[in-house]
């Protein structure tokens, strides 16, 4: 266990991050851990169907996981919410912000409920130990991008939900209780969540206030049309793309602002007025240069103006690898963006950046799963020594949350790694 009491391990970690994230150098490289589902219940001894399905169980994984790694050079909870990717709620429901603030990730039991078609679970059409998957689906037809250019809170409502959530096409007999269920189950997860935050407290580690981005191009492909019809879209039917993506971006700023905690408010709730808000990008890597240029980036980047003028830290997911549009990032302001990479080499986005932007990635997954401690704690130290100057970066252990194939004693190697190679 950590030497120091908890709310000095809290004072100190939540320093040490809160530097990071303003693009300066603290004493050491923070590390940031992000188990997935899977790895996080088979070392507490569960399927991931049970972790994903009994809030009760959520809480006590989190403490395991907690108590277990709460040592020095550990410095957030290793715990990351059991839920799938559901922004496209966030966005329907951002008239009513109390309720789609808890509707921003799919959780096991709305799951249930809902019966959406957008993802897959263990215990239901998944093995009780796999990992819960996002499969998308295509929900709108190409001749309908009029309909959601002209009203896309309407569209989404009317024609888009009835087709992805089984229980909407359901009669009222059946509908009114099992939303009355839901209604109980957001309750829970909101219960759940105060839980989780008050151990992390406990433990002395800090939290900071999360909201939501989403680039409009994204949310066209991930819950509408599937990436494979928007790619062809974005060919034959340009125009209609443009106009349907112009018509979303301030609808994304709106659930940027509904989602985000001011400063003053963040500091008073978590003793803190360092507010993300975090954006998952998935179709950035599938993207020829012209049109990441003509149909992503300029959308995108209001959406992340928006975060900035809310004087929070966009906090960003690059999914896969963004070396070609590494510039992009230097439309940015300098140092006021957090940039997680995943399969972007951090030395090249380092070198092509400078400290532009607050670095955050790790190491390959296959590397955490298939390679010896010794190869772990040799490549990690690496990699901080090679990224860490002149600071602003957050080590994340894996490029990705590492899965449940990852060798526990390599996570262990990342830490020694961190506490010998990250300081300044």
């Amino acid at each position: 266990m950590a030497a120091l009491e908890p709310a000095e391990l809290l004072r100190e970690r939540r320093e040490r991050l809160e530097k990071a994230y303003a693009n300066r150098a603290p004493d050491r490289v923070p590390l940031t851990l992000l188990p997935a589902p899977d790895l996080v219940a088979s070392y507490a001894g569960l399927t991931t169907e049970e972790f994903c399905f009994s809030w009760e169980a959520q809480v006590r994984v989190a403490e395991k996981w907690g108590s277990d790694f709460n040592v020095e050079g550990v410095d957030s909870l290793p715990y990351f919410v059991p839920g799938l990717e559901m922004y496209l709620l966030l966005l329907a429901w951002v008239e009513k912000p109390e309720v789609a603030a808890w509707a921003r990730f799919l959780m096991g039991p709305f799951h249930d409920i809902l019966q959406d078609k957008y993802t897959k679970w263990p215990g239901r059409e998944l093995a009780p130990t796999a990992h819960p998957q996002f499969t998308g689906g295509k929900f709108m037809e190409a001749d309908e991008y009029r309909f959601l250019a002209e009203d896309p809170l309407g569209f989404v409502n009317e024609r888009v939900l009835p087709r992805a959530f089984g229980l909407l096409s359901r009669g009222r007999a059946e509908l009114y209780p099992a939303l009355v269920k839901l209604g109980v189950e957001l309750q829970n997860f909101s219960a759940t969540m105060a839980k989780v935050g008050s151990l992390s407290a406990q433990l002395g580690y800090p939290s900071f206030p999360t909201g939501w981005g989403y680039a409009p191009l994204d949310l066209i492909s991930d819950f509408l049309r599937y990436p494979t019809h928007t790619m062809l879209d974005l060919r034959r039917h340009p125009d209609d793309v443009k106009a349907a993506v112009e018509s979303l971006t301030p609808v994304l700023r709106r659930c940027v602002r509904a989602s985000t905690s001011p400063p003053e408010v963040a500091e008073k709730a978590f003793g803190t007025r360092t507010v993300l808000v975090f954006f998952p990008l998935h179709l950035n890597e599938m993207l020829p240069p012209k049109l990441f240029e003509e149909f992503y980036w300029p959308s995108l980047r209001e959406v992340v103006q928006e975060a900035l003028s809310l004087g929070a830290k966009p906090w960003i997911f690059f999914e896969g690898n963004f070396t070609p549009f590494l510039h992009y990032l230097e439309d940015l302001p300098k140092g006021r963006v957090i940039a997680w990479f995943e399969r972007t080499d951090l030395r090249r986005a380092r070198e092509a950046l400078g400290d532009h932007v607050v670095l955050m990635g790790g190491l390959p997954l296959s590397l955490l799963m298939h390679g010896s401690r010794e190869k772990v704690y040799e490549e990690a130290c690496k990699l901080l020594t090679e990224v860490k100057e002149p600071g602003g970066f957050i080590f994340a252990g894996g490029q990705a949350s590492p899965t449940a194939a990852t060798r526990i004693e390599n996570l262990w190697a990342v830490i020694e790694a961190t506490l010998a190679c990250g300081r300044y």
